[in-house]
């Protein structure tokens, strides 16, 4: 059960980075120390009001700068690092706590408010799909309990110590997506949050660069696992080739979904239309305003948590087709009698070949496809985007678009295939918009998806507008 010490003042904050062995200095006055905190934040372009402002050192900017304006836009208190920032602070009688460092006062921060949380913490990591999943997850519980959650993806070394301390100390469940892009994240995030439900959605190719195989992405993935409470419950992905090795670490309870008969949450009956992905879990109905079998399997694995916390069918049909997909993660548009799906904001080669498929069985005029550069890929990066390729000519798309420099390794994985099949390479996203807006027709179907920095989402918002105003 949660404690009954009071963990919303300055007073519990000092005590706690005292504790923690990260306070070097604090001003505070006494009326200050009873000061209510309500939240964190990184970001004066944020809502500050309420929230303690951390001051961390990025690789753009220094939020040092920013510490005065967070205290004046309604920050109750400031944590620094930097000794050269107390001057100004004291001067302007603004609450300040001098730490070691201010990313890991954040971390250590959440690990001691989470201990006073008496909610159930759901967590929710793998490859693909985690926002979603999240999302799905957030919208099933929310219709029984007082439910928090990250906003957007939020699931970093930042992002996931932030969920925590914004959390009420009244909400029943905290859904918490984690992230990561390098070794030990996961490890790290698992032990701030010690979830009672961990969701591995899928282990896939996502950041290989980083990781060097899959093999251990999965070790990363699964390490979250060690840090489930003693009754937890692990919800994994039956149809995963690293179901079992990652089974073999369950210390808790376990259940599994996919589309495997031996699934215990298994995912039948897939069909699309009228904008709407239909399918059952377990035999019963579930309807989603989405596209692609992969969002039908974040929807059966929220469906698991749901029914393991106790939310019944009913209520769960009604969350999921309430949920909207978030801007490039599937969301829909239409404009001029052309459809264009979102998936602008990542991707990965596993994630790339199951949203081409995905294009490729809809019912359209013409099948086109938007595509941008995979990052982060490392020595593996050639071979994916050769693989793309070899999969774009194997799908008989009716037109694609490439934006960025892997575009000539994609083409030549499209000649192999098929080598009177082009695809339209280009390097300035303004003439993509253009090119694209031209050929547009009725009845096309368009899939936008690359990763994050090929900036495609403008390119969405371009092609709106064009499609727009054209009309």
């Amino acid at each position: 059960m949660a404690c009954a010490v009071i963990v919303r003042t300055l007073e519990w904050v000092r005590d706690e980075l005292e504790a923690a062995g990260q306070l070097v200095d604090a001003s505070l006055c006494a009326d200050a120390a009873l000061l209510a905190w309500s939240g964190a934040t990184i970001d004066t372009r944020a809502e500050c009001a309420g929230r303690l402002f951390f001051a961390i050192a990025g690789e753009h900017t220094d939020g040092h700068r920013f510490a005065l304006n967070a205290y004046q836009a309604g920050s109750p208190a400031v944590i620094i690092s930097s000794a050269a920032a107390c001057g100004g602070l004291r001067a302007a009688g603004a609450p300040y706590f001098l730490v070691r460092d201010s990313r890991g006062a954040l971390q250590e921060l959440a690990r001691g408010y989470r201990r006073h949380l008496d909610a159930q913490v759901v967590a929710v990591t793998g490859s693909s799909g985690k926002t979603t999943t999240k999302e799905y997850v957030r919208a099933v519980l929310r219709t029984k309990f007082r439910t928090h959650a990250n906003r957007g993806n939020f699931n970093s070394q930042i992002g996931v110590p932030i969920t925590i301390l914004e959390a009420d100390q009244h909400c029943e469940y905290l859904v918490c997506e984690v992230g990561a892009n390098q070794i030990g994240e996961i490890d790290l995030l698992g032990a701030l949050l010690r979830p009672d439900i961990v969701v591995i959605t899928n282990i896939g190719d996502a950041h290989v660069g980083h990781f060097g195989s899959r093999g251990a992405i999965a070790r990363e993935k699964g390490s979250i696992l060690a840090h489930q409470t003693a009754d937890g419950h692990a919800i994994l992905p039956r149809d995963d080739d690293y179901f079992e090795k990652l089974s073999a670490i369950v210390q808790g309870r376990l259940s599994s979904f996919g589309r495997s008969p031996t699934a215990d949450f298994r995912l039948a009956n897939l069909s699309f239309g009228d904008g709407i992905l239909s399918f059952t879990i377990n035999g019963e109905p579930v309807g989603l305003s989405a596209v692609g079998d992969y969002n039908a399997l974040n929807a059966c694995a929220a469906f698991a948590v749901g029914d393991v916390c106790g939310v019944d069918a009913a209520r769960q049909r009604d969350a999921f087709l309430s949920v909207r997909p978030m801007p490039g993660r599937g969301r829909i548009h239409t404009a001029a009698g052309v459809t264009i799906i979102d998936e602008s904001y990542n991707a990965s080669p596993a994630s790339m070949r199951k949203s081409l498929a995905m294009l490729a069985q809809l019912d359209a005029g013409r099948r086109v496809a938007v595509l941008g550069d995979m990052k982060e890929l490392g020595d593996a990066s050639a071979a994916a985007h050769r693989g793309v390729g070899e999969e774009i000519a194997r799908l008989k798309l009716d037109r694609v678009y490439w934006l960025g420099e892997e575009a000539k390794v994609v083409q030549g994985g499209v000649s192999a295939v098929a080598p009177d099949t082009t695809v339209h390479a280009h390097a300035d996203l303004e003439r993509l918009v253009s090119a694209v807006a031209a050929d547009s027709r009725d009845g096309d179907v368009i899939l936008v998806k690359a990763s994050r920095a090929c900036k495609l989402d403008e390119f969405v918002t371009g092609l709106l507008g064009a499609l727009v105003a054209r009309n």
